[in-house]
């Protein structure tokens, strides 16, 4: 019995050592949560429907950092570390790939980074062999950066119209 007892115990400190070992790697206040949700999107009425099961890689500095896969209507969530710029990328077989860039380097106070969210919302549409959106499998359809002096995320507005004009483009090509 008393084996039993030591075995236990010795269990639950590794246990206690392991979980702090992984708290400490990443302190709370050194995270951001990326969260949305994923929909697929009916190009002939932009309707959009939640979609399971995107596979959603984190990369930073051409690493892939981490997956997640979309659930329950559609919705994700990843904490990374500040700090790094990173490129999140939207993958679901038929669909076309999107994906966006983020850049977290320039946090000047602690308390700025504190419980900050961002929350990305993607719409994805199948694949039907468009020719001229394979561009979006290698560059990003937003862009987004801390600015310091605004203490917010900012995306690109520019960026965005420009590749949003580039796919209505060859959207209307095909009848869309």
């Amino acid at each position: 019995m008393q084996n039993h007892n030591n075995m236990k115990s010795t269990i639950t400190l590794f246990l206690l050592l392991l979980s702090f070992v992984c708290w400490s790697q990443y302190p709370e206040g050194d995270m951001i949560n990326f969260y949305g949700k994923t929909t697929r999107m009916n190009l002939k009425d932009s309707t959009e429907k939640p979609l399971d099961g995107v596979k959603i890689e984190f990369w930073s500095g051409g690493e892939l950092l981490g997956e997640f896969t979309s659930i329950k209507r559609g919705t994700y969530s990843y904490n990374l570390p500040f700090r790094k710029s990173y490129t999140v990328k939207y993958l679901a077989g038929q669909y076309v790939t999107k994906m966006i860039e983020v850049d977290l380097n320039k946090f000047y106070d602690e308390a700025e980074r504190r419980g900050l969210k961002m929350q990305i919302d993607v719409a994805l549409f199948k694949d039907s062999g468009f020719m001229g959106l394979d561009f979006m499998k290698e560059v990003p359809v937003a862009k987004a950066e801390y600015i310091p002096r605004k203490k917010t995320l900012v995306w690109d507005d520019k960026y965005r119209k420009n590749i949003q004009a580039r796919m209505v483009s060859v959207l209307k090509a095909y009848g869309y």
